[in-house]
Protein backbone atom coordinates (compact mmCIF):
# COMPACT_ATOMS: atom_id res chain seq x y z
CA UNK A 1 0.00 0.00 0.00
CA UNK A 2 2.78 2.70 0.68
CA UNK A 3 3.64 2.16 -3.20
CA UNK A 4 0.51 3.92 -4.28
CA UNK A 5 1.12 7.81 -3.16
CA UNK A 6 4.45 7.32 -5.64
CA UNK A 7 2.55 5.32 -7.76
CA UNK A 8 -0.23 8.40 -7.90
CA UNK A 9 2.53 11.00 -7.86
CA UNK A 10 3.91 9.38 -11.41
CA UNK A 11 0.68 9.05 -12.76
CA UNK A 12 -0.20 12.67 -11.95
CA UNK A 13 3.50 13.97 -13.86
CA UNK A 14 2.53 11.68 -17.07
CA UNK A 15 -1.42 12.29 -16.64
CA UNK A 16 -1.83 12.63 -20.84
CA UNK A 17 -0.57 8.93 -21.39
CA UNK A 18 -2.52 7.46 -18.24
CA UNK A 19 -4.98 9.62 -19.12
CA UNK A 20 -5.13 8.19 -23.26
CA UNK A 21 -5.07 4.49 -22.27
CA UNK A 22 -7.80 4.85 -19.84
CA UNK A 23 -10.32 6.25 -22.37
CA UNK A 24 -8.82 4.02 -25.00
CA UNK A 25 -9.68 0.88 -22.42
CA UNK A 26 -13.19 2.37 -22.01
CA UNK A 27 -13.57 2.74 -25.41
CA UNK A 28 -12.49 -0.91 -26.00
CA UNK A 29 -15.48 -2.43 -23.09
CA UNK A 30 -17.83 0.17 -24.67
CA UNK A 31 -17.14 -1.69 -28.11
CA UNK A 32 -16.77 -5.17 -27.01
CA UNK A 33 -18.88 -6.00 -24.49
CA UNK A 34 -21.95 -4.64 -27.12
CA UNK A 35 -20.31 -6.51 -29.93
CA UNK A 36 -19.98 -9.05 -27.86
CA UNK A 37 -24.04 -9.34 -26.87
CA UNK A 38 -24.60 -9.23 -30.53
CA UNK A 39 -22.60 -11.82 -31.20
CA UNK A 40 -24.21 -13.88 -28.70
CA UNK A 41 -27.72 -12.98 -30.02
CA UNK A 42 -26.69 -13.83 -33.52
CA UNK A 43 -25.36 -17.11 -32.95
CA UNK A 44 -28.25 -18.13 -30.62
CA UNK A 45 -30.29 -17.00 -33.78
CA UNK A 46 -28.33 -19.02 -36.46
CA UNK A 47 -28.04 -22.00 -33.90
CA UNK A 48 -32.04 -22.49 -33.43
CA UNK A 49 -33.48 -25.65 -34.73
CA UNK A 50 -34.94 -25.64 -37.75
CA UNK A 51 -37.69 -28.33 -37.45
CA UNK A 52 -36.54 -29.76 -40.79
CA UNK A 53 -33.97 -31.72 -42.55
CA UNK A 54 -32.23 -29.45 -43.68
CA UNK A 55 -29.34 -31.59 -45.16
CA UNK A 56 -31.39 -33.81 -46.85
CA UNK A 57 -34.02 -31.99 -48.83
CA UNK A 58 -33.22 -31.03 -52.38
CA UNK A 59 -35.54 -28.53 -54.40
CA UNK A 60 -36.97 -28.39 -57.63
CA UNK A 61 -38.51 -25.21 -59.59
CA UNK A 62 -40.26 -25.61 -62.67
CA UNK A 63 -42.23 -23.86 -65.75
CA UNK A 64 -43.38 -26.09 -68.70
CA UNK A 65 -43.14 -23.93 -72.07
CA UNK A 66 -46.58 -24.77 -73.01
CA UNK A 67 -49.44 -22.98 -71.65
CA UNK A 68 -51.77 -26.17 -72.18
CA UNK A 69 -49.90 -27.96 -69.82
CA UNK A 70 -51.42 -30.22 -67.65
CA UNK A 71 -50.25 -29.72 -64.20
CA UNK A 72 -52.12 -31.85 -62.07
CA UNK A 73 -51.06 -34.95 -64.31
CA UNK A 74 -47.21 -33.72 -64.53
CA UNK A 75 -47.21 -33.85 -60.78
CA UNK A 76 -48.77 -36.96 -59.91
CA UNK A 77 -46.23 -38.61 -62.82
CA UNK A 78 -43.15 -36.22 -61.54
CA UNK A 79 -43.84 -37.39 -57.89
CA UNK A 80 -44.16 -41.19 -58.71
CA UNK A 81 -40.51 -41.03 -61.25
CA UNK A 82 -38.68 -39.08 -58.53
CA UNK A 83 -39.79 -41.45 -55.30
CA UNK A 84 -38.59 -44.49 -57.22
CA UNK A 85 -34.56 -42.62 -57.57
CA UNK A 86 -32.42 -44.89 -55.23
CA UNK A 87 -32.21 -43.17 -52.21
CA UNK A 88 -35.10 -41.18 -52.01
CA UNK A 89 -37.21 -40.73 -48.72
CA UNK A 90 -40.47 -38.38 -50.09
CA UNK A 91 -41.17 -36.27 -52.36
CA UNK A 92 -44.13 -33.31 -52.16
CA UNK A 93 -45.23 -30.38 -54.00
CA UNK A 94 -45.39 -27.06 -52.12
CA UNK A 95 -46.49 -23.82 -53.02
CA UNK A 96 -43.10 -22.23 -51.84
CA UNK A 97 -39.31 -23.18 -50.18
CA UNK A 98 -39.14 -23.24 -46.36
CA UNK A 99 -35.55 -21.10 -45.33
CA UNK A 100 -35.99 -19.94 -49.41
CA UNK A 101 -36.39 -15.48 -47.94
CA UNK A 102 -40.12 -15.98 -49.92
CA UNK A 103 -43.40 -17.47 -49.24
CA UNK A 104 -47.03 -15.70 -48.22
CA UNK A 105 -48.37 -14.83 -44.85
CA UNK A 106 -51.55 -14.23 -44.05
CA UNK A 107 -53.70 -13.33 -40.04
CA UNK A 108 -55.55 -16.18 -38.64
CA UNK A 109 -57.96 -15.85 -35.97
CA UNK A 110 -59.57 -18.40 -33.55
CA UNK A 111 -63.07 -16.64 -34.13
CA UNK A 112 -65.20 -16.30 -37.46
CA UNK A 113 -65.53 -12.85 -39.22
CA UNK A 114 -62.70 -11.39 -37.15
CA UNK A 115 -60.41 -8.40 -38.04
CA UNK A 116 -58.35 -7.63 -35.20
CA UNK A 117 -56.75 -10.23 -32.66
CA UNK A 118 -55.50 -12.92 -34.95
CA UNK A 119 -52.06 -13.99 -35.55
CA UNK A 120 -49.79 -14.26 -38.42
CA UNK A 121 -48.72 -17.36 -40.09
CA UNK A 122 -46.51 -18.23 -42.82
CA UNK A 123 -48.70 -20.45 -44.80
CA UNK A 124 -47.96 -23.11 -47.67
CA UNK A 125 -49.85 -25.07 -49.65
CA UNK A 126 -48.60 -28.58 -49.78
CA UNK A 127 -49.23 -32.30 -51.03
CA UNK A 128 -50.44 -34.87 -48.45
CA UNK A 129 -46.71 -36.04 -47.83
CA UNK A 130 -45.15 -33.34 -46.81
CA UNK A 131 -44.17 -33.99 -43.40
CA UNK A 132 -42.30 -36.58 -44.22
CA UNK A 133 -40.65 -34.93 -47.00
CA UNK A 134 -39.31 -32.41 -44.42
CA UNK A 135 -38.58 -34.87 -41.79
CA UNK A 136 -40.45 -32.79 -39.30
CA UNK A 137 -41.71 -34.02 -36.24
CA UNK A 138 -45.35 -34.50 -36.20
CA UNK A 139 -46.51 -33.95 -31.70
CA UNK A 140 -49.86 -34.18 -31.76
CA UNK A 141 -53.36 -35.43 -33.99
CA UNK A 142 -52.78 -36.79 -37.57
CA UNK A 143 -50.98 -36.22 -40.73
CA UNK A 144 -52.87 -35.57 -44.07
CA UNK A 145 -54.71 -38.38 -46.01
CA UNK A 146 -54.51 -38.49 -50.17
CA UNK A 147 -58.16 -37.07 -49.69
CA UNK A 148 -57.70 -34.19 -48.14
CA UNK A 149 -55.54 -32.65 -51.09
CA UNK A 150 -57.85 -29.93 -53.04
CA UNK A 151 -56.76 -28.82 -56.40
CA UNK A 152 -58.08 -25.34 -56.74
CA UNK A 153 -57.67 -22.98 -59.52
CA UNK A 154 -56.56 -19.28 -58.13
CA UNK A 155 -59.75 -17.83 -59.66
CA UNK A 156 -62.09 -20.43 -57.64
CA UNK A 157 -62.75 -19.31 -54.14
CA UNK A 158 -61.94 -22.87 -52.27
CA UNK A 159 -60.34 -22.62 -48.45
CA UNK A 160 -59.46 -26.25 -47.01
CA UNK A 161 -61.31 -27.43 -44.16
CA UNK A 162 -58.73 -28.91 -42.13
CA UNK A 163 -54.60 -27.89 -41.36
CA UNK A 164 -51.75 -28.66 -39.77
CA UNK A 165 -50.03 -26.00 -37.73
CA UNK A 166 -46.66 -25.66 -35.61
CA UNK A 167 -46.48 -25.75 -31.95
CA UNK A 168 -45.52 -21.67 -31.84
CA UNK A 169 -48.23 -20.67 -34.22
CA UNK A 170 -50.93 -22.81 -32.08
CA UNK A 171 -49.35 -21.78 -28.45
CA UNK A 172 -49.58 -17.97 -29.88
CA UNK A 173 -53.45 -18.65 -30.96
CA UNK A 174 -54.63 -20.27 -28.31
CA UNK A 175 -52.68 -19.69 -25.20
CA UNK A 176 -55.20 -21.58 -23.19
CA UNK A 177 -53.49 -24.77 -25.13
CA UNK A 178 -55.06 -27.29 -26.31
CA UNK A 179 -55.60 -26.18 -30.13
CA UNK A 180 -55.55 -29.70 -31.43
CA UNK A 181 -59.26 -29.88 -32.90
CA UNK A 182 -60.11 -26.49 -32.42
CA UNK A 183 -60.62 -24.27 -35.69
CA UNK A 184 -58.87 -21.11 -36.96
CA UNK A 185 -60.42 -18.90 -39.53
CA UNK A 186 -58.68 -16.51 -42.36
CA UNK A 187 -58.87 -12.66 -42.64
CA UNK A 188 -62.62 -11.81 -42.38
CA UNK A 189 -63.90 -15.46 -43.41
CA UNK A 190 -66.57 -17.53 -41.40
CA UNK A 191 -65.32 -20.48 -43.09
CA UNK A 192 -63.88 -22.79 -39.99
CA UNK A 193 -60.38 -24.90 -40.88
CA UNK A 194 -60.26 -27.71 -38.43
CA UNK A 195 -56.61 -28.49 -36.78
CA UNK A 196 -55.76 -32.00 -37.58
CA UNK A 197 -52.31 -31.96 -36.65
CA UNK A 198 -49.49 -29.91 -34.81
CA UNK A 199 -45.61 -30.43 -35.89
CA UNK A 200 -42.77 -29.41 -33.37
CA UNK A 201 -41.58 -26.58 -35.19
CA UNK A 202 -41.04 -25.17 -38.57
CA UNK A 203 -39.21 -21.85 -38.86
CA UNK A 204 -41.02 -20.72 -42.30
CA UNK A 205 -40.08 -18.98 -45.06
CA UNK A 206 -37.80 -16.05 -43.07
CA UNK A 207 -35.66 -16.61 -40.45
CA UNK A 208 -34.93 -13.17 -39.76
CA UNK A 209 -38.87 -12.37 -39.36
CA UNK A 210 -40.27 -11.51 -36.08
CA UNK A 211 -42.39 -14.35 -36.09
CA UNK A 212 -40.76 -16.80 -37.80
CA UNK A 213 -41.69 -20.29 -36.44
CA UNK A 214 -45.04 -19.34 -37.21
CA UNK A 215 -46.35 -21.83 -40.21
CA UNK A 216 -49.42 -23.06 -41.52
CA UNK A 217 -49.78 -25.99 -43.70
CA UNK A 218 -52.99 -26.56 -46.23
CA UNK A 219 -53.33 -29.65 -48.00
CA UNK A 220 -53.80 -28.30 -51.22
CA UNK A 221 -52.49 -28.19 -55.23
CA UNK A 222 -52.74 -24.29 -56.46
CA UNK A 223 -52.75 -24.06 -60.62
CA UNK A 224 -52.37 -21.16 -61.59
CA UNK A 225 -53.92 -20.69 -65.62
CA UNK A 226 -51.57 -18.47 -67.70
CA UNK A 227 -48.48 -18.52 -65.25
CA UNK A 228 -47.87 -22.53 -64.01
CA UNK A 229 -45.06 -23.57 -62.52
CA UNK A 230 -44.19 -25.94 -59.48
CA UNK A 231 -42.46 -26.70 -56.42
CA UNK A 232 -40.91 -30.06 -55.28
CA UNK A 233 -39.23 -30.61 -51.79
CA UNK A 234 -37.40 -34.11 -52.26
CA UNK A 235 -36.30 -35.81 -49.29
CA UNK A 236 -33.01 -38.03 -49.38
CA UNK A 237 -31.39 -40.32 -47.06
CA UNK A 238 -28.83 -38.85 -44.61
CA UNK A 239 -25.61 -38.82 -47.08
CA UNK A 240 -27.25 -39.68 -50.50
CA UNK A 241 -28.28 -35.57 -51.10
CA UNK A 242 -26.06 -35.27 -54.14
CA UNK A 243 -26.19 -38.74 -55.45
CA UNK A 244 -29.49 -38.03 -56.31
CA UNK A 245 -29.50 -33.97 -56.77
CA UNK A 246 -26.97 -35.64 -60.23
CA UNK A 247 -29.43 -37.86 -61.00
CA UNK A 248 -32.81 -35.80 -60.60
CA UNK A 249 -32.76 -32.97 -63.28
CA UNK A 250 -31.78 -35.90 -65.77
CA UNK A 251 -34.53 -37.70 -64.82
CA UNK A 252 -37.12 -35.11 -64.74
CA UNK A 253 -35.98 -33.62 -68.12
CA UNK A 254 -36.41 -36.78 -69.75
CA UNK A 255 -39.71 -37.54 -68.96
CA UNK A 256 -40.69 -34.16 -70.12
CA UNK A 257 -38.45 -31.85 -71.55
CA UNK A 258 -41.01 -29.47 -72.80
CA UNK A 259 -40.15 -27.10 -69.25
CA UNK A 260 -37.24 -25.49 -67.31
CA UNK A 261 -36.12 -26.61 -64.45
CA UNK A 262 -34.11 -25.45 -61.51
CA UNK A 263 -32.97 -27.32 -58.50
CA UNK A 264 -30.82 -25.91 -55.06
CA UNK A 265 -30.45 -27.36 -52.03
CA UNK A 266 -32.79 -26.19 -48.56
CA UNK A 267 -29.37 -26.11 -46.75
CA UNK A 268 -28.05 -23.76 -49.58
CA UNK A 269 -31.31 -21.63 -48.62
CA UNK A 270 -30.25 -21.59 -45.02
CA UNK A 271 -26.68 -20.52 -46.01
CA UNK A 272 -27.99 -17.48 -47.73
CA UNK A 273 -30.58 -16.51 -45.05
CA UNK A 274 -27.79 -16.25 -42.69
CA UNK A 275 -25.36 -14.99 -44.60
CA UNK A 276 -25.35 -11.48 -42.87
CA UNK A 277 -25.89 -12.94 -39.67
CA UNK A 278 -22.56 -14.87 -40.24
CA UNK A 279 -20.79 -11.91 -41.66
CA UNK A 280 -21.86 -9.66 -38.40
CA UNK A 281 -20.63 -12.52 -36.49
CA UNK A 282 -16.97 -12.69 -38.88
CA UNK A 283 -16.51 -9.22 -38.57
CA UNK A 284 -17.04 -8.37 -35.37
CA UNK A 285 -14.95 -10.88 -33.99
CA UNK A 286 -12.08 -9.30 -35.77
CA UNK A 287 -12.77 -6.46 -34.24
CA UNK A 288 -12.53 -7.44 -30.85
CA UNK A 289 -9.26 -9.08 -31.67
CA UNK A 290 -7.86 -6.22 -33.15
CA UNK A 291 -9.19 -3.75 -30.50
CA UNK A 292 -7.26 -6.10 -27.87
CA UNK A 293 -4.43 -6.61 -29.59
CA UNK A 294 -4.30 -2.52 -30.15
CA UNK A 295 -5.00 -1.88 -26.73
CA UNK A 296 -1.98 -4.28 -25.52
CA UNK A 297 -0.03 -3.15 -27.71
CA UNK A 298 -0.40 0.59 -26.26
CA UNK A 299 0.01 -0.92 -22.57
CA UNK A 300 3.41 -2.77 -23.82
CA UNK A 301 5.14 0.47 -25.25
CA UNK A 302 3.04 3.32 -22.80
CA UNK A 303 4.92 0.98 -19.64
CA UNK A 304 8.19 0.79 -21.98
CA UNK A 305 8.34 3.95 -22.39
CA UNK A 306 7.92 4.89 -18.85
CA UNK A 307 10.30 2.17 -17.64
CA UNK A 308 12.97 3.91 -19.94
CA UNK A 309 12.27 7.12 -18.22
CA UNK A 310 12.89 5.50 -14.84
CA UNK A 311 15.91 3.59 -15.00
CA UNK A 312 17.96 5.68 -12.70
CA UNK A 313 14.89 5.59 -10.13
CA UNK A 314 14.84 1.86 -10.62
CA UNK A 315 18.73 1.31 -9.89
CA UNK A 316 18.60 3.63 -7.05
CA UNK A 317 15.56 1.55 -5.55
CA UNK A 318 17.04 -1.61 -6.60
CA UNK A 319 20.58 -0.38 -4.97
CA UNK A 320 18.23 0.52 -1.51
CA UNK A 321 17.39 -3.02 -1.41
CA UNK A 322 14.30 -3.25 -3.74
CA UNK A 323 13.67 -6.63 -4.53
CA UNK A 324 12.65 -7.76 -8.06
CA UNK A 325 9.51 -8.90 -7.22
CA UNK A 326 8.56 -5.10 -5.52
CA UNK A 327 9.81 -3.23 -8.67
CA UNK A 328 7.58 -5.86 -10.75
CA UNK A 329 4.88 -5.16 -8.60
CA UNK A 330 4.65 -1.64 -8.78
CA UNK A 331 4.61 -1.51 -12.71
CA UNK A 332 1.68 -3.83 -12.42
CA UNK A 333 -0.11 -1.86 -9.81
CA UNK A 334 0.43 1.66 -11.41
CA UNK A 335 -0.87 -0.55 -14.73
CA UNK A 336 -4.09 -1.72 -12.56
CA UNK A 337 -4.74 1.08 -11.19
CA UNK A 338 -4.95 3.33 -14.80
CA UNK A 339 -6.96 -0.25 -16.43
CA UNK A 340 -9.19 0.07 -13.38
CA UNK A 341 -9.97 3.72 -14.10
CA UNK A 342 -10.23 2.77 -17.72
CA UNK A 343 -12.68 -0.10 -17.18
CA UNK A 344 -14.92 1.83 -14.66
CA UNK A 345 -15.80 4.57 -17.03
CA UNK A 346 -15.97 2.08 -20.06
CA UNK A 347 -18.55 0.20 -18.21
CA UNK A 348 -20.89 2.92 -17.74
CA UNK A 349 -20.10 3.96 -21.50
CA UNK A 350 -21.25 0.44 -22.60
CA UNK A 351 -24.26 0.62 -20.65
CA UNK A 352 -25.27 4.38 -22.38
CA UNK A 353 -24.04 2.74 -25.84
CA UNK A 354 -26.50 -0.37 -25.32
CA UNK A 355 -29.44 1.86 -24.22
CA UNK A 356 -29.28 3.89 -27.16
CA UNK A 357 -28.70 0.60 -29.31
CA UNK A 358 -31.40 -1.21 -27.72
CA UNK A 359 -34.02 2.54 -28.81
CA UNK A 360 -32.87 2.65 -32.12
CA UNK A 361 -32.05 -0.24 -33.19
CA UNK A 362 -33.33 -3.14 -32.03
CA UNK A 363 -30.61 -4.69 -30.66
CA UNK A 364 -30.52 -7.08 -27.02
CA UNK A 365 -29.74 -5.20 -24.12
CA UNK A 366 -26.51 -6.12 -22.82
CA UNK A 367 -26.18 -8.14 -19.15
CA UNK A 368 -24.10 -7.31 -16.50
CA UNK A 369 -22.71 -10.63 -16.57
CA UNK A 370 -21.20 -10.05 -20.12
CA UNK A 371 -19.95 -6.53 -19.26
CA UNK A 372 -18.67 -7.67 -16.32
CA UNK A 373 -16.75 -11.01 -18.46
CA UNK A 374 -15.07 -8.44 -20.48
CA UNK A 375 -14.00 -6.03 -18.12
CA UNK A 376 -12.17 -9.36 -16.60
CA UNK A 377 -11.24 -10.13 -19.93
CA UNK A 378 -9.76 -6.82 -20.62
CA UNK A 379 -8.21 -6.08 -17.26
CA UNK A 380 -6.71 -9.84 -17.30
CA UNK A 381 -4.91 -8.42 -21.05
CA UNK A 382 -3.90 -5.05 -19.62
CA UNK A 383 -1.80 -6.37 -16.38
CA UNK A 384 -0.24 -9.54 -18.86
CA UNK A 385 0.47 -6.68 -21.82
CA UNK A 386 2.02 -5.07 -18.54
CA UNK A 387 3.66 -8.01 -17.42
CA UNK A 388 6.61 -8.60 -20.12
CA UNK A 389 8.03 -4.81 -19.03
CA UNK A 390 7.62 -4.83 -15.50
CA UNK A 391 9.92 -7.86 -15.52
CA UNK A 392 12.46 -6.36 -17.89
CA UNK A 393 12.26 -3.62 -15.26
CA UNK A 394 13.02 -5.68 -12.49
CA UNK A 395 15.63 -6.67 -13.88
CA UNK A 396 17.72 -3.61 -14.43
CA UNK A 397 20.71 -3.98 -12.49
CA UNK A 398 22.05 -0.89 -9.97
CA UNK A 399 25.40 -0.97 -11.60
CA UNK A 400 23.61 -0.46 -14.89
CA UNK A 401 21.19 2.64 -14.35
CA UNK A 402 23.86 4.20 -12.88
CA UNK A 403 26.65 3.64 -15.66
CA UNK A 404 23.61 4.95 -17.91
CA UNK A 405 23.06 8.21 -16.14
Amino acid sequence: MLEIKPILSALWRNKIAALLIALQLALTLAIVSNASVIISDRKEKTARPTGIAVEDIITVNFQPVSQNYDMQTAVAADLDLIRTIPGVVEATHSNHFPLSGSGSASAYYNQPSQETGGEVANYYQVGAEFIQAMGMKLIAGRNFDPSDIQVADLTENRESSVVIVTKQFAEKLFPEGDALGKYIYGDRSSHPIEIIGIVERNLGGWVNWSKAGNAVFFPEMLIAEGNLFMRYLVRTEPGQRDSVFNQLEEKLSQRDPHRVIEMDTIENFLHKSYSRDNTMIKVLSVVIGLLTFIIALGIVGLTTFWINQRRKQIGVRRALGATRAAIGRYFLLENGMIASAGIALGMAAAQIANRMMVESYGQPQLPLPTMLSCALILLIVSLTAALVPALRAANISPATATRNV
